[in-house]
């Protein structure tokens, strides 16, 4: 799933018209005085990193004068957060706060619906709110086809001492927040806090979202994301245009699969055996010649893999095409690392026959292909 930072999360809850105080992302110290003498000062400066507790580690900072706007932007650029430089500022004026709230809507899985939660104890963890005060958190299962009209958060809200307009905007708020969820194929929407303001304005503060990556085909939106382009390497984005699952670990064996739970299993067998899986690599359902191919070309690259393992289930797909779809990718690429296959299928006799004639080691059973692979990374190894 891909986290967004939050000017981006900001920018779809601003698309459905969620209430925002004025912001602007930076990328200097410079640019970062520029923005607080449009919007006015004092401003908060928010580092945009992918992960939370910020304000803890002193990448948000408030500040009242422009001396200091440029003194605090640049000490929080001279800094790293998930082992990244940060790059980017959100620059945010400050609003006065009369009260704190906490609201999310997630995708359920389990119950195949979405699950909204809100509190009146903004700015804690959710996790913090549910262990110390479950009492001060509501929740709310929909279904996912559900329309998420306001109305339908009325009895959580009040349950939390919400009547009258309060009532009414904040489940309007929820109501758009569950909508977002739904149309924007989120998994994840965040807001804490969300804040009422002094003069009675309900305004977002922070943004958490995430994307369902299995839904990247319908948002070429997506691909202006940052964060979703900074969070993989060369090869994943390489992966993901090319329809594969792809994410890099580290270990000795480059392993492809048919099927996320196949590879799942794979991994497991590969750790029992005495190896580790140098990647996560699934070419789904079906394992065409073509995923295949280019699924070991991306392997390939990595001077770090010692063995390569294609574990396929074939169904739509036939072995044999399987089976000269790894040759073609051989000889196109030189691939001169040892590589061992499980191929099982329509026509896996014929595509098990095709591999051996190369003398790549293929079999029918899972166990035998991983031990074989596994005995060959310690042969290498030692």
């Amino acid at each position: 799933m891909g986290m967004l930072y939050e000017f981006e999360g900001k920018q779809i809850f601003k698309k459905h018209n969620l209430p925002l105080p004025p912001s602007k992302v930076v990328m200097s110290a410079d640019e970062a005085v520029e923005a607080a003498k449009e919007m006015g000062l004092p401003v908060v400066i928010k580092a945009q990193t992918l992960s939370g507790k910020r304000g803890k580690r002193g990448l948000i900072k408030k500040v009242d004068s422009e001396e200091e706007v440029r003194e605090k932007a640049a000490e929080i650029l001279s800094k790293e957060s998930d082992g990244r430089p940060i790059r980017k500022l959100l620059v945010e004026k400050v609003v006065p706060i009369k009260q704190e709230f906490y609201a999310s809507v997630l995708v359920d899985g389990s119950h195949l619906s979405l699950l909204t939660m809100f509190s009146p104890e903004g700015g804690m963890d959710i996790e913090e709110i549910a262990a110390t005060k479950p009492d001060r958190l509501a929740k709310i299962s929909l279904p996912m086809n559900d329309h998420g009209f306001p109305f339908r958060f009325f009895e959580a809200l009040k349950s939390q001492g919400f009547t009258g307009k309060p009532m009414a905007k904040l489940a309007t708020i929820l109501s758009r927040l569950f909508k977002i969820v739904q149309e924007e194929d989120l998994t994840l929407a965040e807001i804490n806090p969300l804040v009422l303001t002094e003069d009675g304005q309900y305004l977002v503060l922070d943004a958490k979202v995430v994307v369902d990556d299995n839904a990247t085909h319908r948002h070429p939106e997506w691909k202006e994301f940052t964060s979703l382009v900074e969070r993989y390497t060369e090869e994943e984005i390489e992966a993901i245009n090319a329809g594969i699952s792809f994410v890099e670990l580290h270990g000795d064996i480059g392993m492809i699969a048919c099927g996320a739970g196949l590879g799942m299993a794979t991994m497991d067998l590969i750790k029992y055996f005495g190896a580790s899986p140098k990647n996560f690599l699934d070419v789904g359902g079906g394992a065409s010649p073509e995923k295949v191919s280019k699924a070991l070309e991306i392997l390939t690259r990595d001077k770090e893999v010692k063995v390569i393992l294609v574990n396929v289930f074939g169904g739509i797909t036939r072995g044999d095409q399987v089976a000269r779809g790894i040759i073609d990718a051989i000889n196109k690429f030189n691939i001169d690392i040892p590589l061992v296959v499980r191929l099982i299928g329509t026509n896996q006799e014929e595509g098990v026959k095709i591999l051996d004639e190369k003398g790549i080691p293929a079999y029918t059973e899972m166990e035998p292909a991983i031990k074989k692979a596994v005995e060959l990374v310690k042969e290498r190894t030692n």
